[in-house]
């Protein structure tokens, strides 16, 4: 069963992650996510990537159910999965954007901050990264794209306070980029996505831009 269900709009591929009832994250999700998009990178769509969730959630993060659970090797295969998959969307060579159409804990703040332009809707969903709530620490690769994609201040406030934030502070804080109704927020992403990738220099301009972060997080999974 795959938890990451394909669609074609247009020249876009949608990615919707599919795990309900929160799509939550395990171990073998994010590692099937990680080969998802290092596929997608080896044949990059013309009209770029969207990700979203399925059903009412972009994702809460990893399971804590599950995660209660884990022994030292447990824990180390889901820092190991959570690294790859957020390396893979990183990495993404075409426009990646994140139509975020419902809550986005955790480890789909990060997911978030991947994207090259986010669009989320105007309701009551949360934003942020509680890890230090729930007594976790973040990746390497998760905090390397903490460091390069998120203001010092907010990064600082996120991550020490665990707050979650609506729509509207997220936008504020640099989180999402564009606030849209509910039932328009895959066709605004899917929009996004085909207008960045309609610009000729924007895989070039992608590419620049990251390459700083690439860089790092390379030699971080080199290790």
């Amino acid at each position: 069963m795959s938890h990451f269900n394909r669609e074609m709009r247009g020249e876009t591929v949608v990615m919707a992650l599919a795990n309900p009832p929160y799509n939550t994250l395990r171990s073998d999700i994010l590692e099937e996510g990680a080969a998802v998009f290092a596929a997608l990178a080896e044949a990059p769509p013309t009209g770029g990537v969207v990700l979203t969730g399925q059903g009412e959630d972009f994702t809460r993060g990893m399971d804590t159910k599950v995660a209660a659970t884990f022994d030292e090797a447990d824990a180390e295969r889901a820092r190991a999965g959570i690294n790859a998959f957020c390396a893979g969307l990183h990495r993404l060579p075409c426009a990646l954007v994140c139509a975020v159409n419902g809550h986005a804990i955790g480890a789909g703040g990060i997911m978030a901050l991947c994207g090259d332009w986010v669009v989320t809707a105007d309701g009551d969903q949360r934003i942020g990264l509680p890890e230090a709530k729930a007594g976790l620490v973040f990746p390497t690769v998760a905090q390397a794209i903490l460091d390069h994609w998120l203001d010092p201040v907010w990064r600082r406030r996120l991550a020490l306070s665990s707050q979650l934030l609506g729509p509207q502070e997220a936008l504020a804080a640099g989180l999402v980029d564009e606030i849209v109704a509910p039932e328009t927020v895959l066709d605004t992403a899917v929009r996004r996505a085909g207008e960045l990738m309609a610009q000729p220099g924007f895989v070039a301009c992608k590419r620049q831009l990251r390459a700083k972060a690439n860089a790092e997080i390379d030699a971080l999974m080199a290790q």
